[in-house]
């Protein structure tokens, strides 16, 4: 029992660490798919913020006035400038980086064209947004102009100024040539841009965290039910130990009282001992032959042998028999009110389901025992109540008392097998019936048999 118990334990455990791992690798999983999408939109910004800008810088020169534009030229020692050349001497403008002669002489274009055509910031954010939606992405941007110096914005395509830190901002394109005075282009919701690229992704790594939570929730129900039939099946055992071992005990004094010769002499005791143990052997006979049957039904191997008799008759010969092994005071009344008593079913089965109902009603009865049996029919169906003034049933335990092995508010100290109302409901739905009940615990129950007046034979 013992190993049982660590077995499902270390199975819950190793089930549990098992989601847990599936759950770890797919959020990292999904963070460097994150990280990925992250970088590669990064870099679609970089690219889509210079060529927006470069658009924009063609389309003003188109708008710029008649005359030729004069050429930029970067100064050094062999420029030759002609007399309507502009001309930037870069070589004396403090903190100006000349590594890249291209950007230079995109700033001093930049600067020249700004002194009739500022830039404006609002149709390169309409350049943007379509180079995006061209690429697939569906993003909302601006852009601004900042003073990285003091780190001021200078200028922005949108009144209010952003500043949470999922913001994703483009490389620095310099105004000026101490860069000091840059552009720069910035996705506002940059998370929906890089989850519309991962929604499939997203959708299958949900499915499968779903359907691992159900795998881990159908497990944990097995192995609570395993775990719960496993300890049922022991106590089933232990009880049906002690069960068969009273009745042996019970036959065996009664046979070693008839080896006493005066006893044999005595034809009144000699009665009593041979009825104690034919008693006894017959309910350990019908407990065995239960055990059979619910054995046999689990297999679908059970068949009814069906006939037609007194049920009248029968209740009665159990009312007898029971008062004869009650063991406290017992009153049982029968009510019949049918019209026809005789019905087709499986006599011993019958026969064995209603003395399975008033054992229940003795054994869990207080000092006196008052049962009532009511017999009574409507259409092709008759009706058999058996109802008691016992211990009652609670109501949460009402939908457990017919599972087998279930014994529920019961007295630990009686003793019983705990599939005797698991085999009525089994044998009465068997014929096509059903079984009810009722119950007010602590003042007593009612069970109620419904079975077909007629079967086919």
């Amino acid at each position: 029992m013992k190993f049982t118990k660590m077995r499902y334990k270390r199975l819950t455990q190793l089930s549990i660490c098992f989601v847990i791992l599936i759950f770890l690798s797919q959020a990292f999983l999904i963070f460097r798919l994150f990280q990925i999408n992250k970088d590669l939109l990064n870099r679609e910004l970089n690219l889509i913020s210079q060529e927006a800008y470069t658009k924009d810088m063609n389309s003003r020169f188109d708008n710029a006035s008649a005359k030729d534009v004069p050429g930029v030229r970067i100064g050094d020692e062999d420029t030759h400038v002609q007399p309507d050349d502009v001309f930037y001497n870069v070589d004396s403008m403090p903190d100006v980086d000349k590594s890249s002669s291209m950007t230079v002489l995109n700033i001093g274009m930049e600067m020249y064209l700004s002194e009739e055509k500022p830039i404006e910031l609002h149709p390169i954010d309409s350049i943007a947004s379509q180079l995006f939606r061209e690429d697939g992405f569906d993003v909302a941007l601006y852009s601004r102009i900042v003073d990285t110096k003091h780190n001021k914005i200078l200028q922005s395509s949108k009144k209010d100024h952003f500043k949470s830190s999922l913001l994703i901002k483009s490389k620095d394109i310099p105004l000026n040539f101490q860069q000091t005075k840059v552009l720069q282009l910035v996705l506002l919701n940059p998370l929906r841009g890089i989850l519309s690229q991962m929604i499939g992704i997203l959708l299958l790594s949900f499915l499968l965290s779903l359907f691992c939570i159900y795998c881990l929730y159908i497990l944990q129900q097995t192995l609570a039910k395993q775990k719960k039939l496993a300890q049922s099946k022991n106590d089933f055992y232990n009880q049906v130990s002690h069960e068969l071992k009273r009745p042996i005990s019970i036959m065996y004094k009664a046979v070693d009282s008839l080896l006493n010769t005066s006893v044999i002499d005595n034809q009144e005791k000699r009665e009593k001992y041979l009825n104690i143990s034919m008693n006894e052997l017959s309910r350990m006979n019908g407990k065995i032959d239960m055990i059979l049957t619910m054995s046999m039904e689990e297999e679908g191997m059970l068949k009814l042998n069906m006939s037609e008799f007194d049920i009248l008759k029968l209740v009665q010969e159990i009312k007898e028999r029971a008062l004869e092994i009650a063991s406290k005071p017992t009153d049982i009344t029968v009510h019949c009110q049918l019209n026809q008593p005789f019905i087709t079913a499986d006599r011993d089965h019958i026969s064995q389901c209603l003395s399975n109902l008033m054992e229940n009603a003795i054994k869990y009865s207080g000092e006196k025992v008052e049962i009532k049996i009511n017999l009574s029919e409507e259409d092709q169906s008759m009706f058999l109540s058996v109802q008691d003034n016992g211990n009652g049933i609670k109501e949460e335990d009402l939908g457990k008392i017919f599972e087998k092995f279930a014994r529920v508010g019961t007295d630990q100290k009686m003793h019983g097998y705990g599939i005797g109302l698991s085999y009525v409901k089994q044998i009465v739905e068997k014929h096509g019936g059903c079984v009810s009940v009722k119950s007010i615990f602590g003042k007593g129950s009612e069970f109620m048999l419904q079975l077909p007046k007629v079967q086919s034979l």
